[in-house]
């Protein structure tokens, strides 16, 4: 019974109420001991009975616990080393795929119109011409002082005040283009094809290595050779005269008698100095060459590139390395040579002499190329050469061209010269081996 707001209850009603909150503690103790043996049974059945069913060789045999321990460890050893070698693969060759790699094709296509011959250029080993040299008191004097800076120091030549003028104000470009060989006593005979080529087809050009001259440049509309059918009989041919009576002393102190040659393509630049190759006099030189398109990749994958030059239209390596040489060359010694491109002043001889040609040594024997930042060009047109010589001419030949020479008997187009002595020349044949471009 109840008494206002106070509750009052029996013996029995507690009792009551007493076992009934012991029967719910009851159920709930029950519930949750059900779901720990539920959840600890589930475990237990899946690690007996998983291992069972993993696919993965050698994985069930580490897990099932009725395996011998020693199969186990074998086992466990020889997964982590297959997962060790797996990782290490796997990261070697991602680190190889970031360094964005390339793949090299070579094709070689075989093309009906024939190849366009490279471009010639021919360099005899000597820059000044003997007897015209001596003719110019200074100049011969000039050259004589720059020799014995290099090789006997203890002659003393003085150059009087008359001749230092002179040599200040002499035009070095037009004096060095007379005192050089001269192409109607260098090439004696020069065929292409079976066909003469013009000495007017022969032009005079200034290269590092001196003064030299080229052949099948195609300018000032001048026609292109072309070479359909491979072989000696279809390249060209010359006689060259080396005229080693009038070797003196030049300011490349070259030693040896013969010619420097180079063939390139018709927009580069000669680098004699590098990619020439040298032949030389009583000898006949057969030279079989290939034409070469080499592609090189851009960056990422590559590092062929190109920047604007100042004096050339088209990019290569080499004219950068040339515009780089003419920027050291005029900031020594404010003027440049003239084998060197440019608007700046051409250097008289005393400058070159003294200052231009030591420039030049300490660049071609440093590593003054990495400071130039010329990269390789991405597109480069090759001939890669392969020479054999052989003795020319033979003894007996050499009678009976001497005689043949002395009566007239060969005609213009084959000897130039009527003093020429055969011991001098060279015989040169410049042929394509394969009409085809190798890619």
């Amino acid at each position: 019974m109840m008494n206002g707001n106070n509750a009052q209850t029996s013996p029995a009603d507690d009792v009551s109420v007493e076992l009934g909150m012991v029967s719910n503690e009851g159920v709930r103790f029950d519930k949750k001991h059900s779901r720990i043996h539920l959840v600890s049974s589930w475990w237990l059945a899946l690690s007996r009975s998983a291992p069972e069913g993993i696919g993965v060789s050698g994985i069930k045999y580490i897990l099932v616990s009725r395996e011998s321990r020693c199969r186990r460890m074998g086992w466990l050893c020889i997964l982590t080393l297959a997962l060790t070698a797996f990782i290490c693969i796997t990261a070697e060759r991602a680190i190889y795929y970031s360094t964005f790699p390339l793949s090299v094709d070579i094709s070689s296509n075989v093309t009906a119109d024939g190849l366009t011959f490279p471009k010639v250029i021919i360099c005899n080993f000597n820059s000044f011409v003997k007897s015209k040299t001596q003719a110019r008191p200074a100049m011969d004097k000039l050259l004589r002082i720059y020799e014995n800076t290099h090789y006997n120091s203890n002659e003393t030549i003085l150059l009087t005040q008359e001749e230092l003028t002179h040599l200040r104000n002499v035009n070095t470009t037009q004096m060095f283009e007379e005192l050089k060989h001269q192409k109607e006593d260098m090439f004696i005979r020069v065929v292409f094809n079976g066909v003469p080529v013009s000495l007017d087809d022969i032009i005079p050009v200034a290269t590092t290595f001196g003064r030299c001259y080229q052949i099948n440049d195609g300018q000032n509309g001048r026609q292109l050779l072309n070479s359909s059918v491979a072989g000696v009989s279809f390249g060209l041919s010359l006689i060259l005269n080396t005229e080693q009576d009038e070797y003196y002393y030049n300011t490349y102190l070259k030693d040896s008698a013969g010619f420097s040659i180079q063939l390139l393509d018709q927009d580069e630049t000669s680098d004699l100095h590098v990619r020439g190759f040298q032949v030389g006099p009583g000898t006949s030189a057969d030279v079989s060459i290939t034409a070469k398109q080499q592609n090189y990749a851009k960056p990422p994958y590559g590092g062929c590139g190109e920047r604007k030059l100042q004096y050339f239209d088209k990019y290569s390596r080499i004219k950068c390395l040339l515009e780089c040489m003419t920027h050291t060359v005029i900031e020594a010694c404010g003027c440049r040579s003239p084998a060197l491109p440019g608007n700046a002043s051409v250097c008289d001889p005393i400058t070159i002499g003294t200052c231009a040609n030591a420039v030049f040594e300490e660049i071609t024997s440093t590593h003054h190329a990495e400071l130039c930042q010329c990269p390789m060009n991405c597109e480069e047109r090759d001939f890669p050469v392969s020479v054999s010589t052989a003795k020319y001419p033979s003894a007996f030949r050499a009678g009976l061209l001497e005689k043949y020479i002395s009566e007239g008997l060969l005609d213009n187009i084959s000897f130039k010269s009527a003093n020429l002595s055969v011991i001098e020349t060279l015989w040169l044949s410049i042929f394509i081996s394969v009409i085809s471009v190798r890619r």
